[in-house]
């Protein structure tokens, strides 16, 4: 296992990390076998939230007589300072441990929503308050729109950033780590397969496409012995010039839009607009795993729909909420079979 400073921490971390979303479908057993498993393995940095269901709580029974070993981060999504607040109290609890070593203001995606964290009252003053009676160790920010993480983060010394980097959104590389560079913010590369969108066979060009950048962490989904393996020996060697260029031409051919998963296109008809977005090129290359497949299954299901949808004919209510103006509503009559003369006709 590979290990490093995470920012301008001083904390030394395993460069895999383990994120803990899905252990909240998984029982008690099988998270202690897996995050044990992944500990043992040399993996110390692990990450998870207080609206990952009752992850917290599994993780907390699986590693607490362990908690030296490991850094601990977790998150808070109240915009407000009493509702930040009361979430790293109660993220305390149901981890059962005494101190956390890194909060995060979680799912910052519009200005609105950092000027509140930002602003008198907000979250921030949460976490400051929650760093001075040493019941958090470092403060970071994650969202899912790379070009505003870089913004704010000039705005205020966030230690840590939490972002998505894989082969379908690889954004943050020119967007976002430029100026953690620049600043030493520590770096947490989330979902490097794509949130299990890509199959087996592809997941570890995946990893070493996001092993070739400059993060700190790469946070993967170590729900098993064989997947903390398999990323152990996906980061095993440093990623060579040649093979490089190859994992970037490959990564080109999977993206098809500029969609960051920032969710805020809620579509009237059920439309999964993001999923959507990010597995048609993936699709279209036959490397969708499994999942991957139901769920674009499911996210297409509706597209039917959407073209005799009366509001949206002449404004699409996800395009107006799309904060970079994507032609969401084009590509779903595309995958509905719906002509460009049928839609003016």
């Amino acid at each position: 296992m590979k290990f490093t400073t995470l920012g301008n921490t001083g904390a030394t971390v395993s460069v895999l990390g383990c994120g803990t979303m899905w252990f909240a479908h998984m029982s008690q057993k099988e998270t202690d076998r897996a995050l044990n498993y992944a500990l043992d393995s040399g993996v110390t940095y692990y990450d998870c939230a207080r609206g990952y269901g009752d992850a917290e709580i599994k993780v907390g029974k699986a590693l607490g007589s362990r908690r030296d070993e490991i850094f601990m981060a977790t998150k808070a999504a109240g915009r407000d300072a009493a509702t930040a607040g009361r979430q790293i109290d109660e993220s305390l609890a149901r981890l059962g441990m005494d101190y956390i070593d890194l909060i995060q203001l979680h799912y910052v995606n519009h200005q609105q929503e950092f000027d509140e964290i930002m602003g008198p009252s907000g979250a921030l003053e949460a976490a400051i308050r929650a760093k001075d009676d040493g019941k958090v160790r470092h403060i970071g920010i994650t969202g899912h729109r790379p070009e505003k993480l870089a913004e704010w983060l000039r705005e205020w010394p966030y230690e840590t950033v939490l972002f998505h980097l894989n082969p379908l959104q690889p954004w943050a590389a020119l967007d976002l780590l430029p100026t953690t560079s620049e600043l030493g913010v520590g770096t947490m590369a989330m979902r490097p397969v794509g949130s299990g969108l890509l199959s087996s066979d592809h997941a570890r060009d995946a990893i070493r496409y996001v092993y070739e950048h400059p993060v700190d962490v790469i946070v993967a989904g170590l729900t098993s012995p064989e997947i903390v393996d398999a990323n152990v020996e996906a980061m095993a060697e440093p990623v060579g010039q040649e093979e490089g260029r190859r994992l970037s031409e490959w990564a080109a051919t999977l993206v098809g839009n500029d969609c960051r998963r920032c969710n805020y296109c809620s579509c009237p008809v059920g439309i999964d607009v993001p999923e959507t977005m990010l597995s048609e090129k993936v699709f279209e290359a036959g490397a969708l795993s499994e999942a991957g497949e139901k769920l674009w299954n499911e996210s297409t299901a509706s597209v039917d729909k959407c073209y005799g949808h009366e509001p949206c004919k002449t404004e699409p209510i996800c395009e107006s909420k799309c904060p970079y103006d994507l032609p969401i509503r084009q590509l779903m009559l595309k995958l509905s079979g719906v002509t460009p003369a049928a839609t003016t006709s």
